[in-house]
């Protein structure tokens, strides 16, 4: 069984499956075989830090417990390094003035990109396969983590931009690919490569910390962004939203004894 059927087996999700055949490839690139001693593999992982650090390890443990099923390999030697400890999350909302530029100078499928992710949260696996259908003046239904179903209120401006798009098909459909949409990491390229042009630091996942973090600036609870985040418990939700020091001061001057 090769590597990307094994992974669709065990349930891996089409963006991951991208990643770690990617990630197969560069080591059987630079290694040459992936029977190298497990010393070898840890003065390679050593090299980064952070939560890439954590994303390769993950990546080493799949793609040796696949070899060691198959019988490329007799061990596991991934599994014999420690798991690397994960970076506290922090929340990473764009700021209005980052929005603005961010949206002020995209246009295309790159502005709708942006929109879905800033009005609706979506993250890059839902909008590279988001559907005429999806969507009414009304409401979006998302099919998101773990083929989890939701129906979320439409902003007006994303009905808007519904006119310029098919309303049955995929809005990006691409015919290189088997799904016959572009793939997640494309949206998440382009987005981030938008987002370097303009000296924005970070990556398209932004856009989804600053919806929840509009959400709440705009009024709205948290247990009702925690619903339209999709999220499972507030604690995960808390790691999207944004605080910033006038908001602190604004609070504190508001308190009555």
């Amino acid at each position: 069984m090769d590597y990307t059927t094994w992974m669709k087996v065990n349930g891996a999700r089409e963006r991951t499956i991208h990643q770690r055949e990617k990630f197969r490839c560069s080591r059987l690139r630079e290694w040459g075989t992936l029977d190298v001693p497990a010393d070898q593999i840890k003065r390679w992982l050593s090299q980064y830090d952070g939560w890439t650090r954590c994303t390769y390890y993950g990546h080493l443990v799949s793609l040796y417990d696949w070899a060691v099923e198959v019988g490329e390999i007799p061990t596991n030697l991934a599994r014999t390094i420690t798991r690397p400890r994960s970076p506290k999350p922090r929340p990473r909302p764009l700021t209005r003035d980052e929005i603005n530029l961010a949206l002020g100078s995209a246009t295309g499928d790159l502005r709708t990109h942006l929109q879905l992710g800033l009005l609706a949260g979506l993250r890059a696996h839902e909008i590279a396969k988001f559907a005429g259908a999806d969507i009414t003046e009304s409401g979006i239904y998302v099919i998101g983590k773990g083929g989890q179903g939701a129906m979320l209120p439409t902003h007006p401006d994303l009905w808007a931009v519904a006119q310029n798009y098919p309303r049955h098909g995929y809005w990006f459909p691409s015919e290189r690919t088997e799904t016959g949409h572009i793939l997640p990491n494309t949206v998440s390229r382009r987005v981030t490569a938008h987002f370097r042009e303009l000296g924005i630091a970070g990556s398209s996942h932004r856009n989804r910390h600053g919806y929840g973090t509009l959400l709440l600036r705009g009024g709205a609870n948290l247990r009702v962004v925690q619903e339209l985040m999709r999220h499972a418990t507030l604690n995960t939700t808390a790691l999207y939203l944004g605080v910033d020091e006038d908001e602190k001061v604004a609070a504190i001057r508001g308190l009555v004894a």
